[in-house]
């Protein structure tokens, strides 16, 4: 699920940018009318987001490229369709059915074969509740479903068991840059997570995973 380390929230909002300003011929773009307090027209872009949880991806794209950048605040207006995938449903409420177009309450396994053509594809803290070899087969079957993939995981093996009784919340692999090596890479970049390090460091007899600084590798996937 997307809750995580807030430290890979700049650089994710980065790689998005990068994807949904793609759709744009940057040469027809007037700059006046934003300079003067007006939105910028969005184009049509479709996400899925993997392991939606409890919406921060979805939040995060409204509140920056529809508001920020679009100044759509109304529903109906918004250009970007996200169609969330979500097994655990405490994490579904009335605010992520709000934010996301659509949000199926199955795991990814059970609907890829349903899913249509997106834009971009998104797993935040995804890929290492899963084992190594049947996330490689799934990555080959998204990319059926789309041509850019970003993911964001732990650096290394780190361990958790079933976060509020969810057994898919256990980590069952951990991921370094070498294991991306047979995919195009367009970008990465491994960030530290200072935030929980200064939080954790305060907390008298830590186990010996949280003592060391935490690391994520967020990784732009290319077919």
């Amino acid at each position: 699920m997307s809750s995580s380390a807030p430290c890979n929230i700049q650089y994710m909002l980065m790689l998005l940018a990068k994807n949904i300003l793609s759709k744009f011929d940057i040469n027809k773009i007037d700059f006046k009318p934003v300079l003067e307090g007006n939105g910028i027209e969005l184009p049509p872009f479709k996400i899925l987001d993997i392991g939606c949880g409890f919406g921060k991806w979805g939040f995060l794209i409204r509140d920056y490229f529809e508001v920020l950048i679009g100044q759509k605040f109304n529903k109906e207006d918004w250009k970007i369709d996200i169609i969330g995938v979500e097994p655990f449903k405490k994490c579904i409420t009335k605010i992520q059915k709000e934010l996301y177009n659509e949000i199926i309450q199955k795991d990814i396994f059970e609907v890829l074969n349903q899913l249509n053509s997106f834009d971009l594809i998104i797993m935040g803290d995804v890929i290492e509740h899963i084992e190594k070899e049947k996330a490689h087969k799934l990555l080959k079957k998204l990319f059926k479903h789309s041509k850019n993939i970003l993911i964001s995981t732990p650096l290394g093996f780190m361990p958790q068991g079933a976060w509020a009784g969810n057994e898919k919340e256990i980590h069952k692999s951990g991921w370094k840059l070498s294991d991306f090596k047979q995919y195009n890479i367009v970008e990465h970049k491994i960030l530290s997570d200072e935030f929980s390090s200064e939080i954790f460091k305060s907390f008298p007899n830590l186990p010996q995973e949280l003592n060391s600084k935490i690391k994520l590798l967020v990784i732009w996937l290319k077919e």
